[in-house]
């Protein structure tokens, strides 16, 4: 039988109605008098000459749907237990000239029978165990059905935990249910209301049914707070540049330095490579790296080249008159990326102030390469290195594409929670169920009536159906919540996750240190000092015969790394923070 133009019972298996692809809404005409009974079927087979009393059918925005039933059973042995599991349908009939027409309201499992011994009645309790249907899928069939967002770092990791649970996780990004249809398909339902499905005119309305249910104020978020911290490792690698030359080279080649003063006998002790690698080692530094130039003194022979020529020998190969080089090292600092998101439902809070709701999430990355950077030996810094404004080379072991996912994540939950907040309200009436059954939960209804010679009209999505049939009495209603959205606003920012705040500590690159020389032994020299970096030696030819007094220096090279302050050192924290404005629908409401 057709209603304006469209089947009563004319539903496709996946979960679709007729009713949401029309191209215009369906009017309700209002059934002035029907004659209805209840089909039930147990395991296929049927059972309805033994229901009595009341049949209940209610189904809800993400809950299972659920129904109640009664059987009268004829005398003779009864085993509740054989009916735990066993398939349901439940059947609406009404007979409109002179066709019975059944329409499917309710397919499921019962999950309690409870046996009266006295009446001989069997009270079933029955459900569409959508919560079960989720836990058999595997998690790459609920990610095609769910869609929605997830991430590790906001949720508890997925193994040994139900599946069902892992569901709603990736629900509570979008504004979407999960609920099962009425012929028992898993469907996912926006939330926003779209173009009416049906249209109940003025006076299709039970007289007295209708009503409104506003959220509370402290129920209606519209701020969410998000913190959160990402904490990772970066290797730092810092250079430092030394040079040092003997006076006697000082602005003047090797060759020239040498002649001017090993031929003259003004000759003096002088440091070698491995007293410079032993310094800067012992300063902290882990390697000199591989631009380092010596400047050698000159070989054996060399003094031929001199003018005058002299003979010179020298028996060491590594021995210095001049070295530029350039010592690293490498330690590892955690950075902490501190990250203060609020998203705001700016019409909802200049109206009524604040309600805010916060959360927190945290992340870090944990890398082996840690200790192996600290260790190893280096002559060059890391590949995939780079400069920082400190002169430093660095890398982040930094996880990107987790932490926009889990912002990303907490950004989504946050604008769920405050969507789901403000359709908060109900608006509800009650109407015949012969007039109902084209309604889904995936329906948009605009309800129109007056009250009082006062228009009431309300277009929103439905959130709630409860069918209740009293056998007895012979009534058949069904009850209608909408969940309406109210809010308003104009914008809504993309949320986008911010970008990585700078985490460079403040500083300068360090500058070249150029060590000092200090030679004793004549009469010309310095006093000792101890504490003086560079090198430190005695003249070859000394006036030690003439001044016995004179002070001997130890031969020795020694420098120091400058220090290293605490927030290149330590953990170093960086914040960003950035606010979104979110949009609320605002479905029609004419009270």
């Amino acid at each position: 039988m057709e209603l304006n133009g469209a089947e009563l019972n004319a539903v496709e298996l996946n979960g679709e109605s007729v009713g949401g692809s029309l191209p215009g809404p369906v009017t309700v005409t209002p059934v002035l008098s029907v004659v209805w009974d209840v089909r039930l079927l147990l395991n296929g087979v049927d059972a309805s000459d033994l229901l009595t009393g009341q049949v209940r059918i209610e189904r809800e925005e993400g809950a299972r749907a659920i129904a109640d039933f009664s059987l009268l059973l004829d005398v003779g042995p009864v085993n509740p237990g054989s009916y735990v599991g066993q398939s349901v349908e439940l059947y609406y009939r009404d007979r409109r000239d002179g066709v019975w027409t059944d329409t499917l309201r309710f397919k499921g499992q019962v999950i309690r029978p409870q046996f009266n011994l006295q009446t001989r009645v069997l009270a079933c309790e029955c459900s569409d165990r959508l919560q079960e249907a989720v836990e058999a899928m595997d998690v790459a069939a609920i990610d095609a059905l769910v869609g929605g967002l997830w991430s590790a770092d906001v949720f508890e990791p997925v193994e040994g935990r139900l599946r069902w649970d892992y569901a709603l996780e990736r629900m509570s990004t979008q504004a979407a249910s999960l609920q099962r249809s009425v012929e028992g398909a898993l469907q996912v339902t926006p939330w926003a209301a779209g173009a009416a499905a049906f249209v109940i005119p003025a006076g299709a309305v039970l007289d007295g049914t209708l009503d409104w249910v506003p959220v509370e104020l402290n129920d209606r978020i519209n701020v969410v707070e998000v913190a959160a911290d990402y904490r990772f490792i970066r290797l730092r690698e810092r250079h430092q540049d030394f040079i040092w030359e003997h006076p006697a080279v000082e602005g003047v080649s090797i060759i020239d330095g040498f002649c001017l003063t090993w031929g003259r006998e003004d000759n003096t002790e002088v440091p070698d490579i491995g007293m410079v690698e032993d310094a800067s080692s012992g300063a902290g530094y882990q390697a000199i790296l591989s631009t380092a130039t010596w400047g050698l003194v000159p070989a054996t022979g060399d003094g031929v080249l001199c003018d005058p020529p002299f003979g010179w020998t020298n028996p060491y190969p590594d021995l210095l008159l001049s070295a530029t080089w350039t010592s690293a090292m490498r330690w590892s600092q955690r950075v902490t990326e501190q990250y203060t998101l609020r998203v705001e439902a700016t019409a909802s809070v200049a109206q009524a102030g604040e309600v805010i709701s916060r959360e927190r999430v945290a992340l870090e990355t944990e890398s082996d390469r840690e200790a192996e950077f600290e260790s190893a030996e280096f002559t060059e810094h890391e590949p995939d290195a780079t400069e920082d404004a400190l002169g430093d080379w660095v890398v982040d072991l930094r996880e990107e594409e987790r932490r926009t996912e889990a912002l990303s994540c907490s950004l989504a939950m946050a604008a769920t929670t405050i969507l789901g907040a403000h359709r908060g309200n109900r608006f509800a009436f009650q109407l015949p169920t012969s007039d109902t059954l084209g309604f889904r939960l995936e329906h948009t209804l605009h309800v129109q009536d007056e009250i009082l010679g006062q228009p009431v009209q309300c277009r929103a999505k439905v959130f709630n159906l409860l069918d209740e049939w009293d056998l007895d009495s012979g009534s058949a209603l069904t009850s209608i919540q909408l969940a309406v959205s109210q809010g308003g606003g104009d914008v809504t920012d993309p949320l986008t996750p911010p970008a990585p705040p700078p985490s460079t500590p403040p500083g300068t690159p360090p500058s070249l240190i150029i060590l000092p020389t200090q030679l004793g032994s004549r009469n010309i020299s310095p006093i000792y000092d101890e504490e003086l970096d560079g090198f430190a030696g005695n003249y070859t030819v000394d006036d030690l015969d003439i001044n016995p007094e004179l002070e001997a220096f130890p031969r020795r090279f020694d420098l120091t790394a400058p220090e290293i302050p605490e927030d290149h050192r330590d953990e170093y924290a960086a914040s960003q923070a950035r606010t979104y404005q979110l949009a609320i629908p605002d479905d029609l409401l004419e009270l």
